[in-house]
């Protein structure tokens, strides 16, 4: 089986040293660098939205043009990898999809936070309130059950045979075009405007929650290649949950 996993990236970054792990370059359109990797602008694709949808430019250019039958999306920053942290290879990937179907980052656990208060002290609440607006009414069960959770599955990272990427991505992508036109992003800093990307998070979990009687998944170590300050993040939550200044 041909496995493809793409490493979503908008600049030049040691990648890892295999043939399944191919580097593309996000938000290409917009951009005047080349790094000599592939574009997400190429193709069917919709490179010009990658700083509201972020990370998910790459996905949706996987869904539409790789005819793979194991994908996967990963940042040039963030990895899959082994206990030891060694980036998962080929062979470990095959041999974890014949036991399940997909391969999840294991979850944040937010533990002073539920997924719905964390998300409104990071950014805007309202954004949440349009998002499950959007939804279905069988699926705003499942978003009201997650908002009150207090883990969550990050970074829209996953592995998986590409007949189930494309389902998911069949449900997700139609919901993104919804909400793009009703967030108003004019008066959010370019952090804030990933808005899309950060909305699909919440997403993913929603449809894992959906498909749970029907596909298993792995959660699986996420290393990050530049090392987290994990005090300095989990100060930061606190603060956040208080409305103090970030610290920096």
């Amino acid at each position: 089986m041909k496995t493809e996993i793409y490493v979503a990236t908008h600049k030049e970054y040691k990648m890892p040293n295999s043939s399944i792990y191919i580097p593309i370059h996000v938000g290409k359109k917009n951009s005047q660098k080349d790094f000599g990797y592939i574009g997400d602008d190429i193709g069917e694709n919709i490179s010009e939205k990658n700083s509201t949808y972020c990370e998910l430019t790459a996905l949706y250019w996987l869904w539409k043009n790789s005819n793979a039958d194991v994908v996967g999306l990963v940042h040039y920053r963030r990895l899959f990898t082994d206990k030891k942290d060694n980036i998962l290879n080929e062979l470990e990937i095959k041999t974890i999809l014949n036991k399940f179907d997909m391969i999840v980052a294991k979850k944040r656990n937010y533990y002073i936070e539920t997924v719905e208060s964390h998300y409104s002290n990071a950014h805007f609440k309202n954004d949440l309130i349009l998002l499950r607006g959007t939804l279905e009414e069988k699926d705003q069960v499942y978003f009201d059950k997650l908002m009150k959770e207090r883990k969550l599955h990050l970074y829209n990272m996953f592995i998986c045979k590409k007949d189930l990427l494309n389902e998911y991505c069949e449900w997700l992508f139609p919901i993104l075009e919804k909400l793009e036109v009703r967030i108003d992003t004019t008066a959010y800093d370019s952090y804030q405007k990933r808005v899309i990307g950060f909305l699909a998070e919440r997403l993913l979990n929603i449809w894992l929650m959906k498909k749970s009687e029907s596909i298993d998944i792995i959660e699986n170590k996420v290393t990050n290649l530049e090392k987290e300050n994990k005090i300095k993040k989990g100060f930061n939550l606190v603060l956040r949950k208080y409305k103090t200044t970030k610290v920096k």
